[in-house]
């Protein structure tokens, strides 16, 4: 004859099996959680490099009226563009066609800083990096690396390259690049005038 109800060997095995799904159900929402912090982190990230890649953009498409002859690129509007100077100094400077601010790096925005030595020597010429052409921000929880280089060869010609790395102090790590070409800044030759 058996008796009615359950043993104590019975409910402590359903106790088990409850406490298990719980545990499942636990590790299965924490780990949710971690996905969705590591989500909002890399969001922050790209939000980040976003803003960096915005304002790097903008001071490569930047123009103006030049008030020093040596920078007016076209001589009809007497404009200057941003864009040759990080497309001939960026990471390194190289002359510009001798159309264009002279053929002379010395007619360029940005200038290596003289070396400690020798202010005022330009000893290093040619491969003294630039420091408009690279850097580093921080941005709430986020380190955006930031570089800008004019790129070389046929296919290479008349483009600057913008690259930002964030970086979120939590791990996330979001990279984003833009070209700008001569096209995006110079009027164009038919229509524009």
């Amino acid at each position: 004859m058996r008796r009615q109800g359950l043993t104590l060997l019975e409910t402590l095995i359903a106790l088990a099996v409850l406490g298990i799904a719980f545990g499942a159900l636990l590790m299965s929402q924490l780990s949710n959680l971690r996905v969705s912090a590591q989500s909002r982190y890399a969001t922050d990230a790209k939000a980040a490099a976003v803003r960096v890649l915005e304002q790097k953009s903008a001071e490569v498409l930047k123009s103006e009226t030049a008030s020093d002859p040596k920078y007016i690129d076209d001589p009809a509007t007497g404009r200057s563009f941003y864009f040759v100077d990080y497309y001939y100094s960026c990471p390194y400077q190289v002359n510009p066609p001798d159309t264009l601010r002279g053929g002379d790096t010395k007619n360029l925005r940005f200038q290596p800083e003289p070396s400690g030595n020798n202010p005022g020597i330009e000893e290093n010429k040619g491969n003294k990096e630039i420091e408009e052409c690279k850097g580093q921000e921080r941005q709430g929880n986020v380190v955006v690396d930031w570089g800008i280089s004019g790129e070389n060869g046929i296919l290479g010609e008349g483009v600057v390259t913008i690259v930002v790395t964030a970086k979120h102090d939590r791990g996330p790590t979001v990279t984003m690049g833009r070209r700008v070409t001569c096209y995006d800044v110079y009027p164009s030759p038919t229509n524009d005038k």
